[in-house]
């Protein structure tokens, strides 16, 4: 009898280490996790320079993952300042993405850039935003509204005050605006 005991606790003993090892096996199998680190609502975002204010970046929602990207999933708007503080052009869109390796703003979706001096518009799908350089470009179909054209254009490259701008590649043709 003592054998048969010893022989059911052995064999009890060794499922009970095989049904462990396989948890411990499909532990190190598990996916790492690639979702945001971090989630913020109704962010407001200062960027300045000698204490004077050069942009402004608002979102309903802000993902921050751990590889220092910045994810704008519900909307973003950047308002752009001039070296005395004063407003010149603000951006918005549906959706924002911050590159950090490359230090680069995507923004998606409806994107609009308004100059607020000379109150022409941008209107594009997608748009790049480098700090660094304080340029704004894309590649995508844009329009430019001016007080008496709107322009079609395929990609464009201006300063982020919208001042401004050059086309990548114009197309023929320039809709003027009537008065009504």
């Amino acid at each position: 009898m003592n054998k048969l005991v010893s022989y059911c606790l052995l064999t009890i003993a060794l499922a009970f280490a095989t049904s462990c090892g396989d948890d411990d096996s499909k532990l190190t199998e598990m996916e790492e996790y690639t979702g945001p680190s971090f989630e913020s609502e109704n962010v407001l975002i200062k960027l300045t320079e000698a204490t004077v204010v050069k942009v402004i970046m608002k979102g309903k929602k802000q993902l921050q993952y751990q590889n220092g990207d910045i994810e704008f999933p519900e909307g973003l708007e950047v308002t752009f300042f001039d070296e005395n503080g004063k407003k010149t052009s603000i951006l918005t869109a549906q959706k924002g993405f911050k590159s950090a390796n490359e230090n680069l703003y995507r923004a998606n979706g409806d994107v609009v850039v308004r100059n607020l001096e000379k109150e022409e518009t941008l209107r594009t799908e997608e748009l790049f935003w480098n700090p660094e350089t304080k340029k704004i470009f894309t590649n995508k179909f844009v329009t430019v509204q001016t007080l008496t054209d709107i322009i079609p254009a395929e990609g464009l490259t201006a300063p982020q005050d919208f001042s401004t701008y050059e086309f990548t590649k114009p197309r023929d043709g320039e809709f003027k605006l009537e008065d009504n």
